[in-house]
């Protein structure tokens, strides 16, 4: 996948006084900008990329589903406490966030200037190599209404884009990804429509998740009973708070025409949406082409040799049990 998007950016860069019409016939020129980024995790962890706050390098994760630029003060990166703001996370439960105000954001070669912000409780606690892992870009956040995401978890990158939007560029995104590429409506807050045994469901892409998560609801469409759904294995999840859910192996995910295979999927009781996480994306190439509302999903075999640090903003898994309690800990993962 992006060999063809390196491809599409060395055009997009040495256009220089080239007509518009004449580059115009082929998908990589229908590309007016392009950022390419490492992701610093492994296949496992969720997207990480490297930036630049302040003047400092750092690091952040990357989801589609968060609304929210969130970040931890860490060393001598610190931001201004301001106003109160309680945001809710993946399960429902509310922390408390301050309002702040990064003064210059860099995301490769991209400088967006001051970006508001929510401060959460505590210091940053993870490193990526000497990058502190600072917080969250949320991609439905308003500084980056307009554009369009690559995630391409299996080649270790991500791309932002933005398309030009001339009648001759139109199908671009489609050229883009290739006819092996299928395609799903893409609506306001990152969700889609699936088709689990033959039920069409709505799922909110999460690649934070480092597994599908379902809603107990959807037992009834899957065929299954509560008691079916309880007998299966026991998981607990700390969100804020603790989520206890149930694995069941799920075959058949049918999302625009591709299946991603068998999937360990969590039952949670305490969610009201279902949530498209990691390990799909860990399978394939997705494109978020949010200006046409259009996800594009294009298998691909894992291909990064770096390994997997379990690094995920929203959830920690706690483990396989019996018996559960809450632990009182408020973890920083909000929505």
């Amino acid at each position: 996948m992006f060999a063809s998007l390196m491809s599409a950016c060395l055009v997009v860069v040495s256009l220089g006084k080239v007509q518009a019409h004449d580059v115009l016939k082929t998908p990589e020129n229908c590309i007016k900008a392009a950022v390419v980024l490492p992701l610093l995790g492994g296949p496992g962890d969720s997207p990480i990329i490297p930036v630049k706050v302040n003047g400092l390098d750092a690091a952040m994760y990357v989801s589609p589903m968060f609304g929210h630029v969130m970040v931890h003060d860490s060393g001598k990166l610190w931001f201004p406490l301001g106003a109160d703001m309680p945001l809710k996370a993946q399960n429902g439960a509310v922390t408390l966030t301050s309002r702040t105000l990064l003064d210059d954001v860099q995301i490769g070669p991209m400088d967006l200037g001051e970006m508001r912000a929510n401060l959460l409780d505590g210091q940053a606690e993870r490193h990526v190599g000497s990058r502190p892992l600072i917080g969250m870009l949320g991609l439905e956040s308003e500084i980056f209404s307009g554009t369009d995401i690559l995630f391409d978890v299996p080649n270790g990158k991500l791309a932002f884009l933005k398309f030009r939007t001339d009648k001759a560029c139109k199908d671009a995104a489609h050229r883009l990804m290739g006819a092996q590429a299928n395609v799903v409506e893409l609506r306001r807050g990152a969700l889609i429509a699936v088709r689990a045994n033959a039920r069409s469901q709505e799922m909110v892409l999460d690649p934070d998740l480092s597994e599908t998560v379902l809603p107990t609801s959807w037992g009834d469409g899957l065929n299954l009973t509560s008691d079916d759904i309880r007998h299966e294995p026991i998981v607990t999840t700390q969100y804020v708070g603790v989520s206890v859910g149930h694995q069941y192996v799920l075959n058949v995910l049918d999302i625009g025409g591709y299946n991603p295979g068998p999937l360990n999927v969590l039952f949670q009781s305490d969610i009201s949406t279902a949530a498209l996480g990691g390990d799909v994306f860990r399978k394939a190439a997705v494109l978020l082409d949010r200006d046409a509302g259009q996800a594009f999903f294009l298998p691909e075999t894992e291909n990064t040799p770096r390994p997997t640090l379990h690094f995920h903003f929203d959830e920690s898994r706690l483990g396989h049990t019996t018996v559960t309690q809450k632990t009182g800990r408020i973890e920083t993962g909000v929505k």
